[in-house]
């Protein structure tokens, strides 16, 4: 798949130990695998392969969508006890039903694949499933196998498990990479099923039910194509079958939970629609008009750009129930759309006295206000406020850098502007935006010494050019 490409290229790099530096901190007692990925080069690599995703336009940064997507991460990761790690889920814009898990606790989903969950317990299973790949360090333990096994046999390997495709994995091998391979299939196909085992004791943690993981094996089963059991030895994953039946008699054996939001609907809603292909269609196959079926015919018809007509979908919902995030938020923008900034404003801003804590909505708000050069401190003031939801987002920093700029805050616009760049993985821009600032007039001399020391912190960090043996040195 076109989307993890870059991945598969960043985790490569650590096969060369040099290449990541010698000043990361000391490695953790007790970790087997310290020595070949420490924890500071997983969250390197994690991120580098993130920024890459962002910079191809790959990431769904939809703020209500990605919150829920953390909101259950966060369920999810505070049962691990894990501390070293701060983990970041996100949502990828792929048809092909698929997750994976970077090092660092970066955890992508496809869209395909949460369209094809029927409820809120089978996509935790696979979230808990590739959790655990990054709580049982599966990533360091693969490259220590590595050493042992020839580098293009690994190439082959690690391309069919980023592409969601084992048999890629197989191919690779099979054109004469050597049977030293199968001692990483061997590998691969024990982390799945550890993998598998601590997603249980995850999911049992949270009391989501257990089966519901097994059912959602049944439907990726049945919407591949048959593997061939003849090959099962190998594939890097565990037959379907196999995994279905030990998951099975893992289940819980009291009630426990499928679903324990009304987002998982909503949500659903919004990424089909994102993935529609075809508009018209997708609206005549809408039968039930409660919540749900308004909001997504609602969405569907935004998308058309027929603003009035989804009004008319989501009004009466929403004037049902206005606390409804889901459906306010849709209102809102399509008020917008259409026109009506200030009821859009109105709407929004009812809905933050009703969830004063919510993080996405400030953002549609503060979107709505710096887009129309309405109360821009206003905007800018709540959008501070929520940073920290958003630092994995590119979309916050160019609409904060765009406020400061409708406000001739030019000190602030090129800091804002250059970590959307950094964010994107676009270094050469970031670090032009900073020069622009720096020769900028007006500006202030400890401003201009604070933009020197940014481009200085983004080259050596992210660009480390090469230094010359004697004489002042950039980094």
């Amino acid at each position: 798949m076109r989307a993890l490409f870059p991945i598969f290229l960043i985790l490569l790099i650590p096969m060369s130990k040099t290449s990541l530096g010698q000043e990361l901190a000391t490695p953790e007692l007790g970790d087997p695998y310290a020595s070949i990925l420490s924890l500071d080069e997983e969250k390197i690599i994690g991120f580098s392969a993130y920024k890459g995703m962002q910079r191809y336009n790959y990431i769904v940064n939809d703020p209500l969508a990605s919150s829920y997507i953390k909101y259950l991460g966060n369920l999810i990761t505070r049962q691990t006890l894990d501390e070293r790690r701060n983990y970041n889920f996100f949502l990828v814009k792929s048809a092909t039903i698929n997750a994976f898990a970077l090092p660092g606790g970066y955890v992508g989903l496809n869209t395909g694949l949460v369209a094809l969950t029927k409820n809120e317990a089978q996509l935790v299973g696979v979230m808990a499933h590739e959790v655990a790949h990054v709580k049982l360090r599966h990533s360091a333990e693969m490259l220590a196998n590595s050493a042992r096994t020839s580098l293009p046999a690994f190439i082959g390997i690690v391309i069919g498990i980023l592409s969601g495709n084992p048999q890629g994995g197989l191919a690779a091998m099979q054109s004469g990479l050597g049977i030293s391979a199968q001692m990483s299939i061997n590998l691969i196909r024990s982390n799945e099923i550890e993998a598998d085992e601590f997603a249980i004791s995850l999911l049992r943690k949270t009391n989501f039910d257990v089966s519901e993981m097994a059912n959602f094996f049944e439907l990726m089963q049945s919407s591949t194509s048959t593997l061939n059991p003849q090959l099962a030895y190998f594939y890097t994953h565990p037959l379907y079958e196999n995994r279905i039946a030990r998951i099975r008699s893992r289940a819980n054996k009291t009630s426990s939970f499928k679903t324990i939001t009304n987002d998982y609907g909503y949500v659903k809603n919004i990424l089909e629609v994102f993935m529609s292909r075809n508009v018209d269609v997708d609206i005549k196959s809408i039968k039930q008009k409660d919540s749900y079926g308004l909001h997504k015919l609602a969405l569907l018809y935004k998308r058309k750009s027929q603003f009035k007509t989804a009004i008319s979908f989501i009004k009466g919902p929403y004037e049902k129930n206005p606390e409804n995030i889901y459906i306010s938020v849709l209102y809102a923008q399509l008020l917008e759309r259409n026109k009506q900034h200030q009821e859009s404003i109105k709407v929004l801003q009812n809905l933050m006295d009703i969830y004063p804590f919510n993080s996405s909505i400030p953002f549609y708000l503060g979107e709505t206000l710096i887009e129309n050069n309405l109360r821009l401190n206003d905007a800018l003031e709540m959008l501070k406020k929520v940073e920290g939801s958003y630092k994995y987002n590119p979309n916050y920093f160019r609409l904060m850098s765009k406020a400061f700029v409708r406000q001739g805050d030019v000190f602030n616009s090129k800091i804002y502007l250059s970590d959307y760049y950094v964010l994107i993985d676009n270094l050469n821009l970031a670090v032009q935006v900073l020069d622009d600032g720096i020769q900028s007039r007006g500006l202030r001399g400890d401003q201009i010494d604070s933009l020197k020391k940014k481009k200085q912190e983004i080259i050596c960090k992210y660009q480390r050019p090469l230094e010359p043996l004697f004489g002042e040195k950039t980094c």
